[in-house]
């Protein structure tokens, strides 16, 4: 059995996408399995070689449109989807006893992939896991008790009739086709909008090997760690930090950015306020895995001023972080996030407005009580490392469709 890992979006450091094939290759390979990884045709030359990877995408997950005003979305969804089925059908030799994990997919990679299957004999069929990594492209909005799934307007954002248009191609001969998610509001979401099963998998976050509490930890570091961009809030930053640093004086703050051209105006005003203020840190690394974690290590409360419309339906990294390593967080209410920090024991705060005043407030009550906060942060990592993390994540993936039914089909190794 092969497994082979496919992610038109890997291509550098910046964002999940290289931490998260690093973990899983890292597991499968603890395991005995062997793996096959394909990325972007652009991957640096320093990740090419540290995965072993191949380079095959020539499309990369996040073109969304071509840029035509009227028919933009479409044109890009065809293309990409062609140009991903070519680049596909280059590969060759597959078997039904080969896992084909298709990471992160959008719409034009999951219609690629739909088109690709079908055309291989079904003896040669891969069984494949489609992990759909962001919002599926509605929005859920309170009816009473309960939330109703809406549709945005398909001129500013038509995933979901893409989804649904490539999840209507499969058909019986496809029972091997299994797709996940890491949440279970956003899999149900994508059910809906797919009208297929979606499976939630376990998070593959990394298991530390000790969960370290902050407990005591003066002064406090307040982190703002990722790939910053407008729906994560960083507009709101540069005066977050103007007046958390003014008011609080036990605190320091640690702004990384991976991606800093991206938002230049945020970033000149932070490496103004940086100049004038020895509290204040700017990280403007694209880190590896171990650099990642070591701003992990130096964080004792992440802030995540992120747009709430953009979290209802979408999971965070960052949230995944903090619970597997017991660090307190702040994070937009009435989100998804909000839920799964509810579920794991309130290890952190919510803002209710999004508001820099309302960021600030709930901030401050976690600082006010932080040594709290940590303790809960600690019983929240020994829950979330017991039920997530790669390992499980793995295990539960190699599960996925042991019996589908199909010839020669073989069921994989068990987890170790």
């Amino acid at each position: 059995m092969r497994f082979i890992y496919a992610d038109p979006g890997l291509r550098n450091d910046v964002g999940h996408h290289a931490n998260f094939c690093r973990i899983i290759r890292d597991e499968l390979i603890r395991r005995g399995i062997r793996v096959v990884v394909l990325a972007h045709v652009d991957i640096s030359d320093k990740l090419l070689n540290e995965l072993k990877a191949e380079r095959l995408f020539r499309v990369f997950t996040y073109w969304e449109s071509d840029g035509d005003p009227i028919a933009g979305w479409l044109n890009a969804f065809q293309s990409g989807a062609q140009a991903t089925v070519a680049d596909l059908n280059r590969l060759g030799g597959f078997n039904a006893d080969d896992i084909f994990y298709f990471a992160s997919v959008r719409p034009a990679q999951f219609m690629a992939l739909v088109i690709w299957i079908k055309s291989l004999p079904v003896e040669r069929r891969p069984r494949a896991i489609v992990e759909f990594g962001s919002d599926p492209g509605v929005d859920l909005v309170a009816a009473g008790a309960n939330l109703d799934i809406v549709l945005r307007d398909y001129r500013i954002d038509p995933r979901p009739m893409f989804y649904r248009h490539a999840a209507s191609q499969l058909d019986a001969d496809m029972r091997h086709v299994h797709m996940i998610n890491f949440d279970s509001t956003p899999a149900a979401v994508y059910a809906y909008v797919l009208g297929k099963p979606v499976a939630m998998l376990p998070t593959p976050t990394l298991t530390p090997a000790r969960i370290t509490s902050r407990v005591g930890r003066r002064p406090v570091t307040i982190a703002v760690l990722g790939h910053q961009r407008p729906n994560k809030g960083y507009h709101l930053v540069p005066e977050l930090a103007r007046l958390l640093l003014a008011s609080e004086p036990d605190i320091r703050l640690l702004v990384h950015n991976s991606a800093p051209g991206e938002m230049p105006r945020e970033q000149a005003a932070l490496r103004e306020l940086a100049a004038m203020e020895p509290r204040l840190i700017l990280n403007e690394q694209s880190p590896g895995l171990a650099e990642y974690h070591d701003l992990l290590a130096a964080s004792d409360l992440l802030l995540c001023p992120y747009e709430p419309a953009r979290y209802v339906v979408s999971h965070s990294g960052i949230l995944m972080e903090a619970l597997a390593n017991a660090i307190p967080i702040v994070l937009p209410g009435g989100t998804m996030l909000a839920r799964q920090l509810r579920e794991f024991g309130n290890p952190g705060g919510a803002f209710a407005h999004y508001t820099v005043e309302s960021i600030v407030a709930a901030t401050r009550k976690v600082l006010a009580d932080y040594d709290g906060f940590a303790a809960r942060a600690v019983n929240a990592a020994r829950t979330w490392n017991a039920t997530m993390g790669v390992k499980n994540m793995v295990g539960r993936l190699l599960a996925l469709g042991e019996a589908d039914g199909r010839p020669g089909s073989k069921p994989p190794p068990p987890p170790l």
